[in-house]
């Protein structure tokens, strides 16, 4: 399966050229970061309805990944969304990060993040996350075959997500996907180096640390 990781500007909004491009390129997934349609800035300025973006991603065939801020009942949600031919699922960020004022903007999810696709078991973690391992061991007791982790991960802390990455499908003993922004948003460098590593921790395909681009990758 021909995939791209969407390595985006964290002021960057706008999801379409990416998506064109997608098509364009015979793509069968296209993997956003997190918080990707509200540029993926932790204090989102505006939010927007799930309903605007799943009619945007309705106009593609293939499988669309991505992050956004969702209000529901209970508040405002870290959301990460798979959707595919009208059907998505959701998973909501549990751990949220305090440094970022994360857990005074949104509420944390309480269910862990798996989806049954028509390409397999996938794994989802985002940014923060990454440094539970627990998290990990229960996603792979669940059977995933791959694990996502869409992220906001500061160039300060990059080698932390580059070790933190590779760590994790070692000890898991699956494909890991990172998908990170690049850019600034007035306080924090986003440290790009989106990437996907082996089960082995082998890093097969990696992005710079600060181009806006997409990394296609083989799944």
């Amino acid at each position: 399966m021909k995939a791209h990781l969407v390595q985006k500007d964290v002021r960057n909004k706008d999801l379409t050229p990416f998506l064109e491009r997608a098509r364009e390129a015979g793509v069968e997934l296209v993997c956003f970061g997190e918080l990707a349609t509200s540029g993926c800035l932790y204090e989102p300025r505006d939010v927007e309805s799930l309903e605007r973006y799943l009619k945007i991603f309705e106009r593609y065939d293939f499988r669309i990944m991505a992050g956004l801020p969702l209000k529901v009942e209970q508040g405002l949600r870290n959301t990460y969304l798979y959707y595919h031919h009208g059907e998505y699922q959701q998973y909501y960020k549990t751990k949220l990060f305090p440094p970022m004022n994360e857990p005074d903007i949104y509420v944390p999810g309480s269910k862990p993040g798996v989806w049954k696709t028509d390409f397999g078991k996938v794994g989802v973690a985002i940014c923060y996350e990454l440094r539970f391992p627990e998290m990990f061991r229960a996603l792979a007791d669940r059977d995933v075959d791959l694990i996502l982790v869409p992220a906001a991960f500061p160039l300060v802390r990059i080698n932390d997500w580059r070790d933190l990455l590779v760590q994790r499908a070692r000890e898991t003993g699956r494909r890991v996907i990172g998908i990170n922004a690049v850019g600034d948003d007035g306080t924090n460098v986003f440290g790009g180096t989106s990437m996907l590593i082996d089960p082995d921790g082998n890093i097969v395909a990696q992005a710079d640390q600060r181009s806006e681009t997409v990394l296609e990758i083989e799944l």
